[in-house]
């Protein structure tokens, strides 16, 4: 009961009824959702879906409901006649965010039999380890991580094996330096001019956003950058980090971190009582459910949740918005009894990665046919690959060397209110708490400047 009560309040408005249906082709999977129509007959074949992350280290809030996504995406999909009546199988382990651990999974998954067509993976770090030997053993990779190195190399001049359903983490930075210039003093209604200070993550993933292109960028378009301070995913505390980043100016702090990061800063915000003189922005993964749910542990004087308010980058279809595939998920996100944290972009993206998956295995088997279907098969398809994932919940275009996505929208977290303006209590598991919501602040999707080395937009 208590699930179904704080789904309700999460998608009034959304779409109900959807209309199924299973046909032997696998063309269409839902009202607004379809495939390519099967040219052969796979019934009676099972093809693995292989991933591996982080499921129990500190990336596991925000992963776990990744994987609950493949879960409840394979159990749909396959219900609804799988890969042109193949099922599919998922092959997952857990590497506790361990390097030696992800390499051990990776030589297992490599020599198996069946070989990967195409394997998933969660994080930037995960990508750079392992760029080479995908290429090697001919394994596509499929991740929601935005890292320079692990898509183009260390110069970024070549694309490799591993393509991303998100923008790079520097062309995301970008993107918010843009709308943050034009936005500072007519929407945001704040003086003088915007300067940012990097607050992140130790590590590839913390560290993607500071780099020379994005400074140079940013500047270009009357936004100073400061500088950038990081922590261990394990910290308490970073009032140390944000008083050195005020003091040189920042007036905006810039995250690229998951769930508790991104909370924690909110959190020591609010304690130093800077919550109204800085904002708080990053990387499409502060827009989470996760993010505001752990934001309520503090409260700022206005009595909202420190995370409150907190902007980033929007480069896909959210929950709250009224959607064909939005719908979808939601609803099999309740049919499942997942609990309300686990309504984020983790699980929306599980959702995405199966559907895209079959997507992928049907025009590569209607191009080569089933008996040469392979990961370098795969990859060709990926090469000039055009897909509305869940029906445009994600957006794909990974033709002429792209390997990332180039669109964007500028989002803020906030939470439910009711017809009088009031926020909207509810209670769960006997605790009281706010509704987390994600809403665009801009409504149409633009490109993303491309802030790679050597990048198109890359100030001369």
């Amino acid at each position: 009961m208590r699930v179904r009560i704080f789904t309700f309040l999460l998608v009034v408005a959304l779409v109900t009824g959807l209309v199924t249906a299973a046909l032997p082709s696998g063309m269409v999977v839902a009202q607004g959702i379809t495939h390519s129509e099967c040219k052969e007959d796979l019934t009676g074949m099972t093809i693995p879906f292989y991933t591996f992350g982080d499921l129990s280290g500190p990336y596991a809030p925000i992963t776990q409901p990744l994987a609950a996504g493949f879960s409840d995406a394979l159990k749909y999909f396959n219900g609804m006649g799988g890969i042109c009546g193949a099922q599919i199988e998922l092959v997952q382990e857990d590497s506790g965010g361990d390097r030696e651990q992800s390499l051990s999974i990776y030589q297992r998954f490599s020599t198996a039999d069946p070989k990967p067509l195409l394997l998933l993976l969660y994080a930037s770090a995960d990508s750079e380890l392992l760029r080479e030997r995908v290429a090697e053993d001919e394994i596509p990779v499929f991740l929601f991580a935005g890292s320079t190195i692990g898509l183009y190399g260390e110069k970024a001049d070549t694309p490799g094996w591993i393509y991303a359903g998100i923008p790079l983490y520097t062309d995301q930075f970008g993107a918010f330096c843009k709308w943050v210039a034009s936005a500072w003093t007519t929407d945001l209604k704040r003086e003088g001019a915007p300067v940012i200070g990097h607050l992140s993550w130790e590590g590839s993933f913390g560290r993607a956003t500071e780099t020379t292109e994005t400074t140079a960028y940013c500047k270009a378009q009357g936004v100073e950058v400061v500088g950038g301070e990081y922590f261990l995913p394990t910290a308490t505390d970073v009032t140390a980090q944000i008083n050195n980043l005020v003091s040189k100016g920042a007036n905006i702090l810039y995250t690229t971190t998951l769930a508790s990061g991104t909370a924690l800063i909110a959190k020591d915000l609010t304690t130093l009582g800077l919550e109204e003189q800085v904002l708080l922005a990053g990387a499409n993964w502060v827009l989470d459910s996760s993010v505001g749910l752990l934001g309520q542990r503090t409260l700022k004087p206005s009595g909202m949740p420190s995370t409150d308010g907190v902007l980033g980058l929007l480069p896909y279809t959210w929950w709250d918005e009224k959607h064909p595939g939005t719908a979808l998920v939601q609803e099999q996100f309740t049919a499942n009894n997942r609990p309300p944290t686990a309504r984020g972009i983790a699980y929306l993206a599980g959702f995405g990665a199966i559907d895209t998956y079959i997507e992928l295995i049907i025009q590569t088997v209607n191009r080569v046919g089933k008996d040469n279907l392979t990961g370098a098969e795969v990859k060709k398809t990926l090469d000039g690959f055009k897909y509305e994932a869940l029906g445009g919940v994600f957006s794909y275009d990974w033709t002429n060397g792209v390997r990332d996505v180039r669109m964007t929208r500028i989002g803020q977290l906030g939470y439910l209110r009711g017809a009088d303006g009031a926020p909207v209590i509810v209670e769960v598991g006997g605790q009281k708490m706010l509704v987390p919501v994600i809403a665009p602040v801009t409504t149409e999707s633009v490109p993303v400047p491309d802030l790679k080395p050597g990048g198109a937009d890359v100030p001369k």
